[in-house]
């Protein structure tokens, strides 16, 4: 569901910290309080960057694919500085229960084709379970599986 180019993208820590409250809820836990915690929380974050020979139209559609299956809302946003971002929610961790928020910024490239930075951010309590990095794999992975003109500007840590 898409929401009009002139609406920003919903807020990364508001985001995390609204589903850190949901998953704690479904536990029997308080979700305010988990909510309270998360905005204390440090944030693990991964970028990488794609260059790719699709369109940025073509770009797009399969950016809004590779992250169809992640939890709602999935966030369609025209920027003012030109191109499209995309953003969801994707669970990581021990039975997907940490929430990583996923933002895919689709930019024309300079020559033909198109930049995809994909950058993921998820909560890190205690356990270090690097649910930023994860994500971003998830994605990167997903991609690179659809489009073989892709590749990554950085390789993904190992």
């Amino acid at each position: 569901m898409p929401l009009p180019g002139d609406m920003p993208l919903p807020d990364e820590d508001m985001t995390l910290d609204h589903h850190l409250g949901g998953v704690a809820q479904s536990v029997g836990a308080q979700g305010k309080l988990t909510r309270l915690v998360a905005r204390r929380l440090k944030k693990d974050v991964q970028e990488i960057r794609l260059d790719t020979d699709l369109a940025p139209e073509a770009a797009l559609a399969l950016a809004e694919r590779v992250v169809a299956d992640c939890v709602p809302p999935l966030a369609v946003v025209a920027l003012p500085s030109g191109g499209h971002a995309v953003r969801a929610v994707m669970g990581t961790g021990f039975g997907g229960l940490n929430p990583a928020v996923v933002t895919l910024v689709v930019t024309a490239a300079d020559g033909a084709g198109s930049t995809v930075l994909v950058r993921g951010a998820a909560k890190e309590g205690l356990i270090k379970q690097r649910g930023g990095q994860r994500a971003v794999e998830g994605i990167v992975s997903r991609w690179l599986a659809e489009d073989p003109t892709a590749g990554p500007e950085t390789d993904l840590p190992g």
